[in-house]
């Protein structure tokens, strides 16, 4: 199943993509780690116009 997961920062741009529910878990603490003011969200607000997440081979188990 796919997810929506956002990327948002304070004072910079808002990134919105499509990502297969076991890469959400796997990048989400990533992100955090190397990203500490990024707001990541995941959540099941997926459209059909959501672009996939770059790179999204690199987050699959």
């Amino acid at each position: 199943m796919d997810r929506h997961i956002r990327i948002s920062y304070d004072r910079g741009p808002v990134f919105d993509y499509r990502i297969s529910e076991t890469a959400a878990v796997q990048i989400e603490g990533i992100l955090q780690d190397w990203v500490p003011d990024a707001v990541i969200t995941v959540d099941d607000r997926v459209t059909a116009g959501l672009p996939l997440i770059p790179c999204a081979s690199l987050w699959e188990p």
